[in-house]
Order: structure tokens, then sequence, then C-alpha cells
């Protein structure tokens, strides 16, 4: 037994010591995913403080209901992030491999005809949502605790200024495609952070006021991406975009990669993930949007934990495969893995002392039943475990697999939803989004497998 025991001991740190090579190489793109991830590291611990001081701040604001509604409107926020058709996840990947090839020049066009286009559909998308302002937006969010006027004006503000957001945060994939991943992250915390210190500010000199709330996390990440924009293109101008870099051939080859990236965002993300706390909110009300938040946020550490060490491997990835390293591919990816392992052990213990943290954390105002606590950390279990496979998928331009499966598993859910939604309560619309994210990540670990040893034929390879 004591021999087990020691050959346990000794594996574990051996795992733990490969990990650990990565913050100690020589390799530069060993270093620069190691820069990354403390830099990222630091972000998320900043983002994720600021993610749990919003809560108790905002919901004190405003009550439970209104809480909820807010909730539902960044639900549908998130859905305008996807309508970018894929560009910024295309163009990420290609300006990546042409800054790998010291090509800056084709980098450029590649940023500015992705701005242009997505300028464009912003506008357009603006535009469409003008005869939506007519609805009844009561009936929609199931809720009269405010006027229908209030709810068509904060929908009006909110996206307005979302897109404005949709085309402006791509300024931060320069920073990506320079394997810079931490700074892209600078921006997306400040945002945050600046929101919750306006919130905070009204807290104190206003009554409870959901357009106030609207206005200042929405507003917020516009101004600090204007403000970087400043000093990011004037450090890297030859990536300074313009219309007149514009390049209509160009444009197929985002088109092409991004309608794939769309396709997955339409589907599984924005149904799935996006859609959550508008079908909750459906079928449970408003109040049950509130409780499955208050969960979502404490287990959704480790999803922000998990994304740190994974999100800068994505252009790694591809970075990796340009200069044909795949045995340093092979590594990274099981580490990954590893480490999505260690993800789900520390969720069954935060699982263990979730109900004493809801008390310190909001109070006796919401009450959180353990077996949402426990639905929510198998969802985000499933959703870290899909991600970890498909940002390796991701970096090597591999997708069409993931549009087969995402499409699939989305008209499943769908079909499910519409029969049972109003039968199996909150608890069983959030399992059936893990059971989702589960059937994906399976299907994708077998492709992964595939593309590493390079025997992926086939549709496999595409």
């Amino acid at each position: 037994m004591g021999t087990d025991v020691n050959l346990v001991e000794y594996d574990c740190r051996m795992n733990f010591n490969k990990f650990t090579k990565i913050f100690h190489s020589s390799d530069k793109r060993n270093n620069n995913l190691r820069n990354n991830i403390l830099l990222s590291g630091l972000m998320k611990a900043t983002g994720m403080l600021t993610s749990f001081l919003i809560v108790p701040v905002t919901l004190h604001y405003l009550d439970n209901e209104i809480y909820g509604i807010w909730m539902t409107i960044t639900s549908i926020l998130m859905w305008f992030s996807f309508f970018d058709v894929g560009l910024g996840n295309g163009m990420r990947n290609y300006m990546t491999q042409a800054i790998s090839a010291n090509d800056y020049k084709t980098a450029r066009a590649y940023l500015s005809t992705t701005l242009c286009v997505l300028t464009l559909i912003s506008i357009g998308l603006g535009l469409l949502c003008i005869p939506c302002l007519s609805l009844d937006f009561n009936k929609i969010f199931n809720t009269y605790a405010l006027s229908n006027d209030v709810l068509k004006n904060a929908l009006f503000i909110a996206v307005l200024f979302t897109l404005a957001n949709f085309v402006l945060k791509n300024i931060g994939f320069v920073f990506i495609a320079l394997q810079k991943y931490g700074l892209n992250d600078v921006l997306t915390t400040a945002g945050s952070v600046v929101g919750l210190i306006i919130v905070f500010i009204l807290t104190k000199t206003t009554q409870g006021n959901l357009l106030y709330v609207v206005t200042a996390f929405t507003l917020s990440p516009v101004l600090i991406y204007l403000i970087a924009a400043i000093p990011i293109f004037h450090k890297y101008k030859q990536l300074r975009p313009s219309w007149k870099y514009y390049d209509k051939q160009l444009l197929k080859n985002i088109v092409g990669k991004g309608l794939g990236f769309f396709a997955i965002q339409i589907t599984s993300c924005l149904v799935i993930f996006g859609g959550s706390n508008v079908i909750i909110s459906h079928f449970c009300g408003p109040t049950s949007v509130t409780v499955y938040n208050i969960a979502y946020k404490l287990f959704n550490l480790l999803a922000i934990a998990y994304t740190v060490i994974i999100s800068p491997m994505w252009n790694a990835y591809t970075d990796a495969q340009v200069r044909g390293d795949y045995t340093w591919i092979k590594a990274t990816f099981n580490k990954a893995l590893r480490l999505w392992g260690l993800s789900v052990i520390g969720g069954l213990m935060l699982l263990a002392i979730c109900n004493i943290f809801y008390k310190v954390w909001v109070g006796p105002s919401v009450t959180v039943p353990i077996q949402i606590s426990a639905v929510v950390l198998l969802y985000i279990s499933s959703f870290n475990f899909n991600n970890c496979v498909t940002y390796l998928l991701n970096g090597l331009n591999k997708i069409t697999v993931q549009i087969i499966t995402s499409v699939a598993s989305t008209i499943l859910y769908l079909l499910f939803i519409l029969l049972f939604g109003g039968k199996i309560g909150m608890t069983g619309i959030i399992l059936s989004m893990a059971v989702c994210y589960i059937l994906m990540s399976a299907v994708h670990l077998y492709q992964c497998r595939l593309l590493i040893d390079k025997k992926a034929k086939g549709i496999w390879d595409k």
C-alpha cells in the first residue's frame, strides 16, 4: 500500500512539474504563453473580484425582479456579439498567421477589411432593431415591475452602445494576433471596473434606476476601446486600420472561415449559452434568473480561472502549426486536459461550501437550492472541457465538425425545451445545457486526437 501511495505522489509531482516547465522555459513561444497567462491571470482575478462586487452592488441598487430583468437584457446583448458572422475569430487566425510570417502588410489589410465590414453590419443591425421598439416588452420579459416605455428605453440604450462595442472590441484582436493575449484582457477588465465604479457612485447618489445601470455597463467598454485605440495604433503603426486597405479578396478568406465560426456561435453559443437567461425567464420568471445567476457567478470562477490558461493557447496553437511544431501542440494540449481535471476537483470543493458563501456574499435576500448549484457546476465543467478541445481545433483552423455538432446539439436542445421546458423547471433546463456540451466535447476530443497524431482524414481534417 505504501508503495502505491508513493507512486501516486510521484506521478502527481511529475504531472505538475511538466506543466510548470512552461514557466521556466527559454523557448520563445513558451515565454510568450507564460507572460500571457500571468497577465491574463492578474486581469481575470481583477475581473473576478469585480464580477463578485457587481452582484451585491447592483442587486441592492435594484431589486430581485429588476435585477433579473437586467440579467435577461445582458443575454439579449450577448446575441449581438455573435452577429459578427464570425469575422472577428476568422480575422484573428489570419492575422496571427500573417504576423508569424512577418507579413504586416497583409495583417493590416485583414484588420482593416474586417473593421470596415463590421461597421456596415453594425449599422444594418441597428436599422433592423428599430421596428422592434413597438413590441410589448412586458410580455416578453414576463414582468410588470417596470413600464413598457422604461424597458424599451433601456433596450435602446443597451443596443446602441453594444453595437458600437461590436466593432471596437476587435481592436483587442491586434494584441491577440501579436501573441499578447493578456493585453486584450486588460481592456476587457477595465470596462467592467469602470462600470462597477459608476454603479457604486449611483448607489450613493440616486434611487434604483435600470436605465442608469444599463448605460453604465454598456457605455464603459466603448469608452475604454476608444481611448485604448490611440496608444495601440501609435505603437503599431504598421497595423493601423484604414478604409483604403480594404481588400475584397481577403474578405472572401475571412468570410469563408468566419461563416464557420458564425454557425457555431449562432447555434450552441447563442442558443444554449447566451439564451439561458431568456429561456429561464420565460418558463420560470425573472426571479429564477436571479437565482441562476447567483450560482452561475460563483461557479463561473472555474471557467474564468481555466480560461486564463487556455485562451492564450488558441493563437499559440496557430503559431506552432505554421512552424510545424506538433510536438509542442501535443504536449500543451495534454497539459490543458490535466488542468481541466483539477478544475473539476476544485468545483466539487466549491460545491461543498457554496451555501455558506452565498449567505456571506448576497445575504438572505436570495436563496439558491443545492441542486441548482450542482447542475450549474456540471454545466460549467462541461463548458470548460468543450472550450479546452475547441480552442485547439480553432487554432488549427479545423471547424467543420464543430459546425455539425453545434447545429445538431442546438436542434435537439430546442426541441427538448419546447416540449418539456414548462415541466422540467430551472434544474432541468440547466441540466439539458450541460448534456449538450458533454456530447459535443466527446466528438471534438476524438477529432483533436486524430489531428495531433496526424491521422485525421476527410471531414476530420476540415
